[in-house]
């Protein structure tokens, strides 16, 4: 039985793979806690808090997944974005079933920037 809990789930700072404390929102960490939340089934919403500049992909992706599996037991999920959620953090936003923003807020570019170094004509 569902109770009368709305869990809040922090995704704040960079998003870094692995585990990490506060002030970074580390894939590992975040997932955890929010797969320990969602296993005591006492929730009837999520709240999801997002003040991330984006980072690494793979963990920004872990989290958005974890907060999927909120929505598979059927929580309504909310996200509220704080000065930046851009990046990563725009792309957890995604699985949101609302999003509230600020008028400041900075938010989007999914994306990649790579640099491959050549040495073609580096001899030439």
């Amino acid at each position: 039985m569902r109770g009368d809990a709305i869990g809040v789930l922090t995704v704040a700072g960079d998003i870094v793979d692995g585990s990490a404390g506060p002030g970074t929102a580390a894939g590992e960490t975040v997932t955890k806690a929010m797969l320990n939340g969602l296993a005591k089934k006492d929730r009837n919403a999520l709240v999801v808090r997002i003040e991330a500049p984006g980072g690494s992909a793979r963990a920004a992706e872990r989290i958005r997944q974890a907060i999927l599996a909120a929505k598979a037991q059927g929580l309504p999920v909310v996200v509220s974005m704080g000065s930046v959620a851009a990046s990563g953090g725009y792309w957890v936003a995604t699985s949101g079933d609302t999003i509230f923003a600020e008028p400041n807020t900075i938010t989007g570019s999914i994306g990649i920037f790579g640099i491959i170094p050549t040495f073609e004509n580096s001899l030439k």
